[in-house]
């Protein structure tokens, strides 16, 4: 009996056996805890979040689209073409920062307004506002010429008005390109004007004031009010490798701006 009990007894709780299998359910129940938290974590998403990166995926896939587009439409357009286009958006003030009129701009130390001015002025036609308007505390306002092409604030265009409004728009030789221009020859291309719009519109059908300016303002960097002709070359030829022109943060369309305008 004695033998026979010593054989089908279960080991004590000190033995291998135990150790062994005390070890391994440890390990199992964390990797069960490990399993369940990301299934928490991915059901927490919840559908709204998970709709809202599926359209980041599918606006990344579109920039990525347009991106493409205008290599291959940029590489069949004359650079003198472009000219002809910024010349007619372009303007010769600038407004930036109000504030910053208070500054005496002596190029005192430690001042917050030394390479900041209200009022920016050019000779020739320098750069295109990405603003529509833009209007001061004391009342100064400045409306840039491209809001011309917009009858009001609320009322998008088409790529034909785009164009038609923009052959309206009189042409003065910017500073930045090469050469010189004069108005009769400065007829518009319409692969020039095709192209322009296409980096616009970011591929839909009409663009808003409100989406006129957030493409613009994405051409240039952060804090800038005007784009110049480099930014506006490098963008619309489809040159920058960056998501979003000139380094202004975020795609040509990303999914904030689609929940801003849209």
């Amino acid at each position: 009996y004695a033998a026979r009990h010593a054989q089908t007894s279960p080991p004590s709780l000190s033995s291998p056996f135990f150790s062994c299998f005390f070890a391994m359910r440890v390990l199992c129940t964390l990797a069960l805890f490990a399993l369940c938290g990301h299934a928490r974590a991915f059901v927490g998403v919840g559908p709204l979040a998970l709709a809202r990166g599926r359209s980041s995926l599918q606006l990344r896939e579109r920039t990525a689209g347009v991106q493409l587009g205008l290599r291959m439409m940029g590489a069949e357009v004359d650079e003198k073409e472009l000219i002809k286009v910024f010349g007619r958006m372009a303007e010769k003030t600038l407004f930036g920062d109000g504030s910053a009129g208070a500054c005496c701009h002596s190029g005192c130390d430690n001042c917050e307004w030394r390479y900041s001015f209200d009022v920016l002025q050019s000779a020739r036609p320098k750069w295109i506002p990405a603003y529509s308007s833009n209007k001061f505390d004391d009342g100064r306002e400045h409306v840039a010429k491209w809001s011309s092409l917009f009858e009001d604030e609320s009322t998008p265009i088409t790529k034909e008005i785009f164009a038609e409004k923009l052959a309206g728009l009189k042409f003065d030789m910017p500073l930045g390109p090469p050469g010189y221009l004069t108005a009769k020859q400065a007829d518009l291309s319409p692969s020039a004007v095709d192209l322009v719009w296409a980096r616009l519109s970011n591929g839909k059908e009409t663009v808003s004031v409100k989406q006129m300016s957030m493409r613009l303002r994405k051409m240039v960097m952060p804090g800038e009010d005007g784009v110049m002709w480099s930014d506006f070359l490098v963008s619309v030829m489809g040159d920058d490798d960056e998501e979003g022109g000139g380094g202004g943060g975020g795609g040509l369309d990303d999914l904030e701006e689609a929940i801003v305008v849209n």
